[in-house]
């Protein structure tokens, strides 16, 4: 395995984690989560299992939809998804257990810890999209759903997001006759987490240069030998 390899996974296990890290403080502030969250939280105040349970199962049937869209066009090593998703149920419960002291009271403290939640989780896509190594389950039904209508991936993005947060607030309206986990928190979500996405992609840009730095000493290596 050469060290860039590596170094995209680490980089990409770190966004993952900074991005469960973002969910969970905004699951504590109380004004609802991201929208790819929110169905998963919501059946976790529902049920006995956990978020990060919910979170697995939900993106597993992501693969499964990936699987039946593309059918044989369907690579085999997106199956690396399920692991990944593993990690992301485990890493949210752990940022739940770490954000469970945390006592937020009074709406202008809400929103002020939603909109710090929206930075953690654009920065966590962020370094994701720098790993550059495998997509989330989400994006990548979303992905797949676009090649199989051959509507443009934002398009379907939007869509699928809205799906989520409208399945959801049936969930809460008909568990709980409220609309828990899914608030104008959600909404400020949908729109804030992909700009702050663009303002911190290009200034990661030194990571491509290190990815590259590291490619070229393995090639130098190899030349030697």
């Amino acid at each position: 395995m050469k060290r860039n390899t590596v170094l995209n996974f680490f980089v990409m296990t770190s966004g993952l984690f900074i991005m469960t890290l973002g969910i969970a403080v905004s699951a504590k502030a109380g004004l609802g989560t991201t929208p790819i969250s929110c169905l998963p939280y919501v059946l976790s105040l529902a049920f006995p299992l956990t978020f990060g349970m919910f979170t697995f199962i939900i993106n597993c049937f992501f693969v499964l939809f990936q699987y039946l869209i593309l059918k044989e066009r369907f690579e085999s090593y997106q199956l690396l998804q399920i692991p990944l998703i593993f990690v992301f149920g485990v890493f949210t419960d752990y940022s739940m257990f770490l954000v469970s002291g945390l006592e937020i009271t009074g709406y202008h403290w809400q929103w002020a810890f939603c909109l710090l939640s929206c930075v953690i989780v654009g920065l966590g896509v962020a370094l994701l999209f720098k790993g550059n190594l495998l997509m989330m389950a989400g994006d990548a039904l979303v992905r797949a759903v676009s090649q199989g209508t051959k509507f443009e991936f934002g398009s379907v993005k939007v869509g699928f997001d809205t799906s989520m947060v409208v399945i959801a607030t049936i969930v809460s309206l008909i568990m709980f006759s409220a609309f828990n986990g899914v608030r104008e928190g959600t909404i400020a979500a949908a729109v804030l987490v992909g700009l702050v996405v663009k303002f911190f992609v290009p200034r990661l840009s030194f990571m491509d240069k290190l990815f590259c730095e590291n490619v070229s000493k393995d090639n130098i290596s190899v030349n030697r030998n």
